[in-house]
């Protein structure tokens, strides 16, 4: 009987198992108490380093100026629809939300456009280039006018007459186009019909709310009270339709809700969802194939109860070691279920092995405990070495799925070493012991006849394993990389949905990019804001920009408007301003058109006081109204440093998603030091870079702690190299498998690389351990023996591909990829370690044989001594 420390704890185990009972009882209940003070962080953006630069620029630039934590309500118009009835819902619609206690603010108007006229008229020719004056000096010659008028009269005879009427009231001469593009990039670049006064889409199909709540999307609690109080608020709006639109008014809209808020919601109850799913589907499918594979019902017990065990002291463990836990982390428990039923396959597979042969029960226990104990325990520490080199990474959400599983991993094995025994015991000293069949592994997936024939035929084996390899290799070479992190987002989130709905009809208001300059004055900012604004400019000529927008959109820069000023004093001089002429003209231009030049009076008084401007605009002409201010706080921000202003670029649809155009990046270095660029983009190739280069990191340290811990558990360099060789060799197939099935390598599943280490080693340690037990015996016996442990092997991997399939059907479709990558993995390394390897031991075994027979045969006809010819005598 063995009498190695693992032999001995499962002796202890044997006879102290209510003990054992006991001490894991007590440390289960209270994991459990533990885990009720699981939280889960939800917020997407928490998943990215924020201590690295580029992401803590982005962080903050979304503080500053683009946070987008709006609660999105967005009403559905039939298509042809008067807009009028559904603006006056929205009315009632925005003073329900107003009286939700969750709800600080509510916009649902860009404002009157009568008040935004009156309040930038007098300073349009402040916007206007050089280019723009000229166009405005020929707008006001008499054929200008008499053209202008012409084409007004045309427009008021169209069914948007009414309100082109109101609008030419206060605008006869047409110059409100000069700004009327700037208005309609106010709000993240939604297109909206600013005549409307309402966040109403170009194409009258949809009408915006923007619900401010008073706390972030990150609280999930307030996030769900808050969801309920809005459907509610839409109930009551909606149950007041008819008295809106009278009885054989147009139909009810639908209204939806969505944005960051829903999103969160919906994150949440998903994670804890696919958790739920995860654990019950491993379970389920786990336990069969164990059935499956042991043929005996009790012996699901065997693998229940330490499985369980494991779980929750892991997740009573995550309770202790972190305040909340991210998306990411809801794989942990199909992790630990396919990792950890190997070592109750191995484990229980040698006790049963053991027990057929006629070993009693301690005697089995022991060599249970010392034959497999020993690769349970390498096995173990290889696989949470592996995961602990994921917290190494800079991302959260890998870093807390790292020391999770990795604790997890050794929870398992350490509650198979304990209790495995204990209940073998408990279940023989019950008179519930059952013997097995004799027959236990004749369905372990046809693997005893595939080890078999690469055992007897080596070299047609290994020709053809390197013929594969070199055609994975090949693939591989063809591998893509998704960096979007939009992909990692769930799909049938109604947040998402809105989000996106919202996002088609208002245009590409929702992705930009953001330059942001500083300055010690709010004068110094706009400045600096302007120069990328005209470099912006010529991106926008170029192609590279679809169009941009930011402060000088509503604040010329003081050189232009200076300019401007002294175009106003010399035109004012030379006759091109005149009013008396410029009225007279338009008068008689109306007259000619049937029109009466009274209605148009109040605008020619708005264009006068234009015309008579004396002196620039700052700050302090945006605070007299409320529209106005919200207007430039989304471009112009004091902070305690200094002033901020930020210039919002737009690039074409479907273009720079993977990175920042390059052009960009050098405007921002050409405007010196505190510019900075950020965006999605920005973001996307620096989560790229720092992916690969913690992936390398983590997938070198992890190789660099196998290796070691092999090292010290074989004490031989050569069975160590054997025992990785699984892994090299898989971890080609795995890539080259991906790239053939058209499975893009992404921020998550990279990783997996890494995570394969760890599981594809331990089919090799198996191997190897089995081959050092047999090794110097007859073929028969290398072959039975690496036949039963190949059996097992194909078991453990099995139940592996059972617990990482689960993933498949998380609703991230991140994580779904992780899962098949694992899948890849797994089988990739355990066909490796159960044909190539044992063809490769089985050919190295019989080339030793064919060599001693060889070496005695030397000896023995070796050629006789000289003096042994002349009848000397050797000596003995």
């Amino acid at each position: 009987m063995s009498a190695s420390p693992l032999s001995r704890l499962a002796l202890f185990s044997r006879r102290h198992y209510r003990a054992v009972f006991a001490a894991f009882a007590v440390l289960v209940a209270a994991a459990l108490l533990l885990m009720t003070r699981l939280t889960f962080d939800t917020d997407m953006l928490n998943l990215l380093p924020r201590r690295d630069p580029v992401v803590a620029d982005y962080l903050r630039t979304l503080d500053d100026f683009g946070a987008n934590t709006f609660l999105l309500v967005a009403v559905r118009l039939p298509e042809g629809a008067v807009v009028e009835p559904y603006e006056a819902l929205v009315d009632r619609l925005a003073g329900e939300l107003r009286a939700i206690p969750e709800i600080k603010n509510v916009e649902h108007r860009i404002g009157d456009p009568q008040e935004l006229l009156q309040t930038f008229f007098p300073k349009a020719i402040l916007f206007l280039d050089d280019t723009g004056r000229r166009e405005l000096a020929a707008r006001l010659t008499d054929a200008g006018l008499r053209a202008h008028v012409s084409e007004l009269r045309r427009q008021l005879l169209t069914p948007q007459g009414m309100v082109v009427k109101e609008l030419a009231k206060l605008d006869p001469l047409g110059l409100s186009t000069i700004f009327l593009g700037r208005l309609n990039a106010s709000r993240g670049s939604l297109n909206v019909d600013w005549t409307s006064g309402y966040y109403l889409s170009r194409d009258h199909r949809l009408l915006l709310l923007l619900a401010e709540p008073v706390r972030p999307p990150q609280d999930v609690r307030f996030d769900r009270r808050l969801a309920v109080e809005a459907d509610r608020a839409v109930a009551r709006a909606l149950a007041g339709w008819r008295e809106i639109a009278g009885a054989d008014g147009p139909p009810a809209p639908q209204v939806v809700v969505g944005g960051p808020y829903l999103t969160a919601q919906g994150d949440e109850a998903l994670i804890r969802r696919d958790m739920l799913v995860n654990v019950a589907t491993s379970t389920i499918g786990v336990f069969l194939l164990f059935l499956f594979a042991f043929r005996r019902l009790g012996a699901l017990l065997y693998a229940f109860g330490p499985l369980l065990c494991g779980l929750v002291l892991t997740f009573g463990f995550a309770a202790v070691a972190f305040d909340s836990l991210s998306s990411a982390t809801s794989i942990v428990a199909a992790l630990l279920i396919g990792l950890g039923i190997d070592f109750v396959i191995v484990s229980y597979g040698r006790y049963v092995e053991l027990r057929r042969g006629g070993a009693d029960l301690e005697t089995a226990l022991a060599e249970m405990g010392g034959a497999c104990g020993g690769a349970v325990v390498a096995g173990a520490v290889t696989t949470a070495a592996t995961f602990y080199a994921f917290t190494f990474t800079k991302f959260l959400g890998l870093r807390q799925t790292g020391l999770l599983t990795g604790t997890g991993i050794l929870f398992c094995a350490a509650s198979v070493l304990l209790l495995l025994p204990a209940m073998l015991a408990w279940s023989a000293d019950r008179g519930r012991r059952k013997r097995s069949e004799p027959k236990l592994f004749l369905h372990s997936f046809g693997t005893q006849g595939l080890t078999a024939f690469c055992m007897r035929r080596p070299l047609v084996a290994l020709a053809a394993g390197l013929a594969v390899t070199a055609g994975m290799l090949a693939a591989a070479t063809h591998i893509q990389f998704d960096e979007s992190m939009k992909t990692m987002r769930p799909r049938g989130n109604r947040g998402i949905d809105v989000a996106v709905e919202v996002g088609q009809h208002f245009g590409s208001g929702f992705d930009y990019m953001i330059v942001e300059v500083t300055g010690a004055t709010p004068e110094e900012a706009i400045d600096r804001a302007a120069r990328a604004a005209r470099a912006a400019q010529r991106l926008a000529a170029e192609g590279i920009l679809y169009g941009y927008t930011g402060v000088t959109s509503l604040i010329p820069p003081r050189e232009q408007q200076e300019q401007a000023l002294a175009w106003l004093d010399r035109e004012r001089r030379s006759g091109t301003l005149d009013l008396a002429r410029i009225r007279a003209s338009f008068d008689r231009a109306v007259g000619e058109q049937g029109m009466r030049p009274a209605p148009f009076a109040p605008g020619l008084e708005l264009f006068s006081r234009a015309v008579n401007l004396s002196g620039p605009i700052g700050l302090a002409d945006f605070d007299g109204a409320k529209q106005t201010r919200l207007l430039l706080d989304r471009y112009l921000k004091k902070t305690p440093a200094g002033w901020k202003a930020a210039l919002y670029l737009y690039p074409p649809a479907n273009r720079w998603r993977r990175e920042a155009p390059p052009q960009v990046l050098a405007l921002a270095r050409d405007l010196g030091p505190g510019a900075i660029v950020s965006g999605v983009n920005v973001i996307n190739e620096r989560v790229r870079s720092l992916v690969l280069h913690d992936a390398w990191i983590a997938g070198i340290l992890g190789t660099v702690l196998v290796a070691i811990i092999l090292g010290l558990d074989f004490r031989s360099l050569g069975d160590a190299l054997l025992a990785l060789s699984p892994l090299l060799v898989g971890i080609v197939w795995m890539v080259g498998g991906m790239a053939l099935l058209g499975i893009q390598m992404n921020f998550i599943n990279i990783f997996v690389t890494t995570m394969i280490i760890g599981i594809g080693t331990d089919y090799g340690i198996y191997i190897v351990h089995r081959y050092r037990e047999v090794r110097g015996r007859s073929q028969a016996d290398l072959e039975l023996g690496l036949r039963e442990t190949g059996k097992a092997v194909a078991a453990a991997a099995m139940s592996t591909l059972v617990g990482f399939g689960s993933i498949i059907f998380s609703h991230y479709p991140g994580l779904q990829s992780t899962g098949k990558v694992a899948i890849l993995g797994s089988l990739s390394t355990s066909l490796v370690a159960i044909t190539l390897l044992p063809a490769y031991l089985s050919w190295r075994e019989g080339r030793a044989r064919r060599e001693i027979p060889a070496a005695s045969k030397r000896s023995s006809t070796a050629p006789i001594s000289k003096s042994a010819s002349n009848g000397a005598q050797p000596r003995g």
